[in-house]
């Protein structure tokens, strides 16, 4: 992270969290789940967005997200259903299982829909993000994360919200969140990415924290996984030049 050039790393950031959607829809897409209240309009729009966002255009790329949203809102309107987007059947049982078991939500029918909906809002907090209005974008990301509560990639998105508050007890909660639901629920086309990823920010967590060690430990594991990751392996050379620093 801190040996990247910052403009380099962005637009790696913005490549990877549209690629690793484009698997999520795919896997969602595979296994059948979240065909209820599928829209083909709402589909071509997050796509547009989606390709926007790509394009580096974060402002013109909300104005579709906000369409989705829209479309959804205006769909299920008066409808007391509790929704959840999954990706996986993991995540469908725990959310539907949990629904059952609270006492609330006794008058409340639970229903998996389209993750779209969902990835609106996951796509909209990015933006706003790149814009950087953080505030909104944690608001967005609280938005999907209702729907997938257990979706390590909106987690880390959140994450990413507090590390550029320098929230570090908050960051290091959500990551270890999202570590956990990595590991329980991600697909497993991309399990070991989100894992990784969950693991670089603890390790960035630790080393604002001067947790020199823990740090080393988080990208060891991230390199256990892939010994070629480049992201680790420089933090690594930076946790070894400031423990060089730091000697007396």
């Amino acid at each position: 992270m801190k040996l990247f050039n910052s403009a380099k790393i962005n637009l790696f950031r913005m490549v990877l969290v549209v690629s690793v959607a484009l698997i999520s829809f795919s896997t969602v897409c595979k296994t059948g789940h979240a065909a209820y209240g599928e829209d083909p309009n709402a589909s071509k729009l997050l796509a547009e967005g989606m390709s926007t966002l790509k394009s580096r255009k974060p402002a013109d790329a909300i104005g579709y997200f906000d369409k989705v949203i829209a479309i959804f809102e205006a769909k299920f309107k008066g409808d007391h259903t509790k929704f959840f987007c999954v990706r996986t059947s993991a995540e469908t049982l725990v959310y539907l299982t949990q629904s059952l078991s609270n006492k609330s939500s006794e008058k409340t029918v639970a229903r998996v829909v389209s993750s779209d909906w969902a990835y609106a809002h996951y796509f909209k907090a990015y933006a706003l993000i790149e814009l950087g209005r953080l505030r909104e974008a944690k608001l967005s990301l609280e938005r999907a994360l209702a729907f997938s509560p257990r979706n390590a990639q909106f987690l880390l998105e959140l994450a990413n919200v507090y590390h550029r508050e320098k929230n570090w007890t908050q960051a290091l909660e959500t990551l270890r969140f999202a570590e956990t639901s990595a590991r329980e629920f991600s697909p497993p086309k991309i399990k070991d990415t989100e894992l990784a990823r969950s693991w670089r920010g603890i390790g960035y967590v630790f080393i604002e924290l001067n947790r020199l060690d823990e740090a080393e430990k988080m990208y060891q594991q991230c390199l256990e996984l892939d010994k070629n990751d480049l992201k680790a392996l420089a933090e690594l050379d930076y946790i070894r030049n400031l423990r060089a620093k730091q000697r007396p």
